[in-house]
């Protein structure tokens, strides 16, 4: 009985030899991985176009996507017909040279008139629209050390006085310029919407903190107002680059524009407002 069971346990282990290296070896052998990613959203169209009354906001920027690890400069889009139509008159956007397109000087968008936006290039027609929602009731602003700043350095944060609209879920982007300089970067834009406070005052509100300026800089605050898809490309955007932890997703949130045809990129037209504060001398 003993013999025959060492034959049946011998038997076994020379069946079950050759299974595991099989198993190894295909558990060993290297898959090449391949996502395509040189090739990723090649050449797309990147359209970016925020507009309003503001002389600082009459332009449309026409770019295209670059293979995901080409290191050549992004493309422009040259010698597009743009265009901008309400119910009655269309508006031709002039090129200006590196894929920046202008709009004409009676271009002067109104409250709650919708706003068509049609490119065509190389043959094919890109489209969006936009309706400018109203303006915030920006009153006044104060620039003072950041509150959160222990040390005596030049780290300032601006405060500001805000009249919410009577209407109800609107949603406005805040952006500063130091001295004519331009912060034009969701890493410092400041959003807000109106679900908690609407009809209400902000006062002594914190619009920016972490500011490093001068005494005596001159800061510019702008603030649009932006429909809710333009809210939430710049929520999409400023999620994308936070790096992850283990109370939120990875980054890789998609960002999800208002143009067709597959285009990439976001169309606004806002109602701007501006307000001018000056950093104080130190004491």
């Amino acid at each position: 009985m003993k013999n025959k069971h060492f034959e049946v346990m011998n038997s076994f282990k020379k069946i079950i030899f050759p299974v595991l290296v099989i198993i190894s070896t295909i558990a060993c052998e290297r898959i090449a991985f391949d996502p395509g990613i040189e090739t990723l959203n090649e050449e797309l169209p990147v359209v970016y176009g925020i507009l309003g009354k503001h002389p600082d906001y009459r332009t449309i920027e026409l770019t295209r996507t670059a293979p995901y690890m080409d290191g050549s400069k992004i493309a422009t889009i040259d010698h597009a017909e743009v265009t901008v139509s309400d119910e009655q008159t269309t508006y031709s956007f002039e090129w200006i040279g590196n894929g920046q397109y202008i709009a004409p000087e009676n271009f002067q968008p109104g409250i709650d008139i919708t706003y068509y936006l049609n490119i065509e290039v190389d043959g094919e027609v890109y489209a969006a629209q936009s309706s400018m929602p109203p303006s915030v009731n920006m009153h006044s602003l104060k620039v003072q050390k950041d509150r959160w700043e222990t040390d005596d350095n030049n780290i300032y944060e601006v405060t500001g006085w805000v009249k919410d609209n009577e209407r109800e879920d609107e949603r406005f982007l805040f952006k500063y310029t130091i001295n004519d300089v331009r912060y034009d970067s969701v890493q410092v834009w400041s959003h807000y919407t109106d679900q908690l406070s609407n009809n209400l005052w902000l006062e002594d509100a914190q619009l920016f903190g972490n500011i490093e300026a001068n005494p005596g800089d001159t800061i510019d605050v702008y603030a649009l107002s932006v429909s809710t898809e333009y809210y939430n490309f710049v929520q999409a955007a400023e999620k994308n680059r936070v790096s992850s932890n283990p109370f939120t997703p990875p980054p890789g949130v998609p960002i999800t524009g208002n143009i067709s045809n597959d285009a990439l990129g976001i169309f606004q037209v806002s109602a701007i407002v501006q307000q001018t504060a000056t950093v104080p001398e130190k004491e």
